[in-house]
């Protein structure tokens, strides 16, 4: 059985703190990217929507307001699977450093135990 002495308790503490902020860093880093990208999809859609409501005004016929319709339709879904994409990207690369940090501290956790 071994005793942790005062010194290697305040080291761990540190490292486990370091880690917290770390993440915690991260963890902000990935929310602020995901409002970044919410902002502008936002902005985006606002934009689009005027357009297409002016071009909606401006048709003619109900063959014109059937086409526009279409067209908007494959607008927005390509608007959709772009953000899906870009937002896919922000969780995995915040999950990755999750990880990362997850495994560091596994393997400080092996080393200590091994010294043990």
């Amino acid at each position: 059985m071994s005793t942790l002495m005062p010194e290697q308790l305040i080291t761990s503490h540190k490292a486990y703190i370091a880690t917290l902020f770390t993440l915690t860093g991260q963890t902000f880093d990935g929310y602020r990217k995901l409002v970044e990208l919410n902002l502008a999809t936002a902005r985006g859609a606002g934009a689009e929507s005027a357009k297409l409501y002016q071009e909606v005004l401006s048709c003619k016929t109900p063959e014109e307001l059937l086409v526009q319709h279409a067209s908007g339709l494959r607008l927005a879904s390509a608007h959709i699977l772009s953000y899906a994409g870009r937002f896919c990207d922000i969780v995995r690369e915040t999950q990755s450093k999750w990880m990362q940090a997850a495994q560091s501290q596994y393997d400080a956790a092996n080393r200590y135990a091994s010294k043990s």
